[in-house]
């Protein structure tokens, strides 16, 4: 029991120490009103290095265009990420990504 209570203090430690992360991008172009978000993960493998998950698609959007699209690193998948952690190497890493129309 120890051993599970010092693993998952040691993973929430490292995904604080991780830090977060947000990037925006806004579309000022955009002549939609409607707020309708589409929210996901974004998945990357060895470090990063290669994607697994499809490039952000900004033509999803049921309206006419994308209004902004907001790729973070919140404490959610950090912790999602941390958990992957064998031997100090990095395997998985999820971004949340919300695409607004």
């Amino acid at each position: 029991m120890k051993n599970i209570k010092a693993l998952v203090l040691s993973s929430v430690l490292l995904a604080l120490l991780a830090g977060c992360s947000t990037i925006e991008f806004s579309n000022t172009g955009a002549m939609s009103s409607n707020t309708e978000a589409y929210g996901y993960w974004h998945h990357n493998v060895a470090f990063s290095l290669y994607e697994l998950s499809d490039p952000v698609n900004l033509n999803n959007c049921q309206s006419d265009e994308w209004s902004s699209l907001t790729v973070e690193k919140d404490i959610i998948t950090a912790v999602a990420g941390v958990a992957d952690i064998f031997l100090f190497v990095d395997v998985w890493d999820p971004w949340a990504v919300e695409l607004g129309c």
